[in-house]
């Protein structure tokens, strides 16, 4: 590892990623090649609460480099998937991960960044022990996915996004992963590789907080709307308490989004190729606390036709005159 940072190395680095307005932390987090645990107090990237320091250190850089004079090239490229790929230390790996895609020219160039293996690269930090690098990486997916190329060629780290998302309680930790869940959503071809987690997925939107409550509902909103997946919806498993989810006091954009979710579950229930296969629910399921004969959910719907939001009244007036 110590041929990787000798002197022309570090600044090689430094004046790649210079452009995330990393450069000074980011000198003295590869200086030390390897740093104690002193140095790692002091230079951590992603603090404890997985928050980077690169977005507020702009004043403090080293503004020797301008961003604007930055250019994405062969061997810019191969310093730094080299050094990730090949570095043990948490600092280096993580000042990488989520300054990578921030390079000027970055966005441009990723046909260069497959063909020099950036995705299996970038994706071998989902194995990595610290969950705040696991992250990142997810972070860097997301940044990708943007592509079209790159996101048909993501598809097969979905499994292992699925297991950092359920595996951990931290926000922080799940809206990046969910972020990415969410693009890989949008096609039905890839819902078969998340269907198996749709429970969590609703757990998720009855215990999150607001932001989390918003992207699980995109990616559940994408699944509303294939026909194969409505039985998989329809007879999850929730507490009676779900239907505390459709009050006034909820985040707007959440209960929008939530109606619409049960607008377009409502009209698939109601289609002939869905009622003309026989389905069977279990008495805890959405479809019996929704739409069965002793629900209360038309009251939840009558009450929020109060709403000052007319997008929110409209969505509960569609709902309550469709429940037959």
């Amino acid at each position: 590892m110590g041929e990787l940072f000798d002197e022309p190395c570090r600044k090689k680095l430094i004046g790649i990623l210079t452009g995330a307005g990393a450069a000074y932390l980011l000198y003295r987090a590869v200086r030390s090649g390897l740093v104690t645990q002193k140095e790692e107090d002091e230079d951590l990237l992603i603090d404890r609460c997985g928050n980077s320091t690169l977005d507020s250190i702009g004043a403090v850089g080293d503004h020797s480099v301008s961003s604007n004079s930055v250019k994405v090239n062969l061997q810019d490229l191969k310093t730094v998937l080299t050094i990730l790929h090949e570095s043990k230390d948490p600092v280096i790996r993580g000042t990488i991960l989520t300054s990578i895609y921030r390079i000027p020219g970055f966005s441009t160039s990723q046909e260069l960044f497959r063909s020099e293996g950036g995705l299996s690269i970038i994706a071998e930090s989902l194995e990595d022990p610290l969950n705040y690098i696991k992250v990142s990486a997810v972070t860097v997916f997301n940044f990708l996915s943007n592509d079209p190329i790159n996101r048909d060629l993501l598809v097969k780290y979905i499994p292992q996004v699925l297991k950092l998302t359920t595996s951990t309680f931290q926000e922080f930790e799940q809206l990046p992963c969910l972020r990415f869940l969410t693009k890989m959503s949008h096609s039905h071809q890839n819902h078969h590789m998340l269907k198996h987690v749709i429970p969590d997925f609703f757990h998720l939107l009855q215990t999150g907080s607001s932001s989390i409550k918003f992207q699980v509902l995109q990616i559940l909103i994408n699944f509303s709307t294939n026909l194969d997946l409505t039985f998989d919806i329809l007879n999850v498993q929730v507490q009676a308490s779900f239907l505390f989810l459709f009050n006034y006091f909820q985040r707007q954009d959440v209960l929008n989004d939530l109606l619409l979710l049960i607008s377009n579950l409502n009209e698939i229930r109601r289609s002939l190729p869905y009622r003309s296969s026989k389905h069977e629910y279990c008495e805890k399921s959405i479809f019996v606390l929704l739409f069965g004969p002793n629900s209360q959910f038309s009251s939840r719907l009558i009450y929020l036709m109060a709403f000052p939001d007319d997008r929110i009244k409209l969505q509960a007036a569609r709902i309550v005159t469709n429940l037959g």
